[in-house]
Order: structure tokens, then sequence, then C-alpha cells
């Protein structure tokens, strides 16, 4: 029998290479504020977080928060960059094409964004409405939250569930739900997502399949 019944996917650098475009606008909008914050402190400060979450960072970090209408700047050129540029992350269609298992998406961005982005890289039929958000909810990663509603919702027990994560933050979440995470290394160094409890780590998507399909029994 299968290892697992339900793979759980984050949505923004597993499934879509959505990071390197975000960061920068993100990076772009502060500094005309600015506040100098520089693309390399990405990853190490704020990818895996909500945008209410990465406020509260900015004003740790740099000493103040953004001015009231950043979000309202940010977002539209946010979008507009990933409706021209975005691409699903190399080899996640083609571990979606050979998925048998049931498979969902649980990501801290709304559910009508991730849609978005699921439509524009042509991988939403691979989910139709299986998308369940930390950002509706209320309780973003690392919040279990978004984990323990996705699992319930599909009728599988946590522990049944393996999750693929690309951050720190999404990784713990999961554990805190009891899944197990295979973490994938295209957004961050894999010791620091081993340190946050995924079991192992890939670098390539293309390897997924054979972890997703080992048998208990190894």
């Amino acid at each position: 029998m299968p290892a697992y019944e339900l793979v759980v996917f984050d949505c923004d650098g597993v499934l879509v290479d959505s990071e390197r475009i975000t960061n920068q606008i993100f990076v772009d909008v502060l500094n005309e504020e600015g506040i100098p914050a520089r693309i390399e402190e990405m990853a190490r400060h704020f990818v895996g977080h909500s945008l209410e979450q990465c406020m509260d960072i900015i004003a740790r970090i740099y000493g103040r928060r953004p001015g009231a209408d950043f979000l309202a700047r940010y977002r539209p050129r946010r979008d507009a960059a990933l409706r021209k540029g975005l691409q699903p992350v190399p080899g996640i269609e083609q571990v979606l094409r050979q998925l048998q298992l049931p498979h969902c998406v649980a990501s801290n961005s709304s559910a009508a964004k991730v849609r978005e982005m699921l439509d524009i890289t042509g991988l939403r039929p691979y989910f139709h409405d299986r998308i369940f958000s930390a950002s509706d909810l209320g309780k973003p990663k690392p919040a279990p939250d978004v984990y323990l509603r996705a699992a319930e919702s599909q009728g599988v027990k946590p522990s049944d569930c393996l999750v693929i994560e690309d951050t720190d933050v999404g990784v713990t979440a999961a554990v805190a739900a009891g899944m197990r995470v295979c973490a994938y290394t295209g957004t961050m160094e894999a010791s620091r997502l081993l340190k946050a409890g995924a079991v192992q780590t890939v670098d390539n998507m293309l390897l997924l399949p054979d972890i997703i399909n080992r048998d208990v029994e190894e």
C-alpha cells in the first residue's frame, strides 16, 4: 500500500516559480520608500511569510513600517509582473501528470490568488477547487491550521499526508500539523529546511514521484 494517502503542495516556489518575481517587486517598492532592502535578504527574512507578517518583519529589521499605501502600490505591480512572466516550477507539471494519489494545495496566499497563478501557469486542472488558504483562514503559516484544514477536508489523517514545501516557515507549519515534509531547495538551502523538520530535501522536482510512491515497507 502507498506510504501516503494525500499529497499537499505549497504553491509559491513549489508549483509556480513566483518568488524571484515577487521578491524583486517587493524590494523595488521598499526602496522607493527609502527602506534599504536588498534582494539577498528576501529568503533570509521574508519568504514563506504572509504579507501582513512581512510588514511586522520590515518594522523589526529596518526600524519603521512601510507607508499605509504600500500594499496598494505593491500588489498591482506584483500581479502585472506575474501575469507577464510566471512559469511553473521546472519539472512540477511532469510530477502532477504522473501523480495518482489525491492531492491539493495549501498556501499562505488567498485562494483567489492561488487560482489565478495556477490558471496563468496551466496547472489549475490538476487541482480544480482543492485549494486551501491560510490567508482566508486568518491563520498564516507557521500556524498549522491550513494543513489541518486540507487534511480534514479530504478525509485524511495528518499522519497520512506528505507535504511538499520550499520554506522553513511552511515546513514548520506542516510538521506542527503532524505531517511529513519533503522540501524542495529551489528557495532556500537544504540545511535550513531540515532544521525546520523536513524529513528529506530534493533539488529536482523530477525526484518526487519515487518519494511519493515509496511503499510503507521501505
